[in-house]
């Protein structure tokens, strides 16, 4: 069996990715977006929010669940009113140690006990 195929492109004169309109993009639904971008921009209640979050890693994961868990118990719930609000509790808690170590109340230290 011999290879007689035509060649579509042949006679084209041109790439065949420029001639189709290749070059200038992929069709919206194959382009990929750049790494670490938005398709939207921040929405003022996210730029506010990024002011007064910050992201911790406990020790053992069940330090977490002992906040969910104490947030519950409180009835502190997120906004969506149904997870419990981790947030709450640790500002509750956090706060007046907080207070104390700016006044000199408490022990600088490295480690938790």
């Amino acid at each position: 069996m011999g290879d007689d195929r035509r060649d579509p492109f042949a006679g084209m004169g041109e790439e065949p990715v420029e001639a189709l309109g290749l070059t200038n993009g992929l069709p919206g639904g194959l382009a990929r977006r750049p790494r670490g971008g938005r398709k939207q921009a921040r929405r003022p209640a996210e730029k506010r929010r990024k002011a007064r979050q910050v992201s911790v890693t406990f020790s053992t994961p069940e330090i977490p669940a002992r906040l969910r868990a104490l947030a519950l118990e409180w009835g502190l719930l997120a906004p969506d009113g149904r997870s419990p609000s981790v947030s709450a509790v640790v500002e509750r808690l956090l706060v007046p140690a907080l207070e104390a170590a700016e006044a000199g109340e408490l022990e600088p230290g490295g480690e938790c006990d």
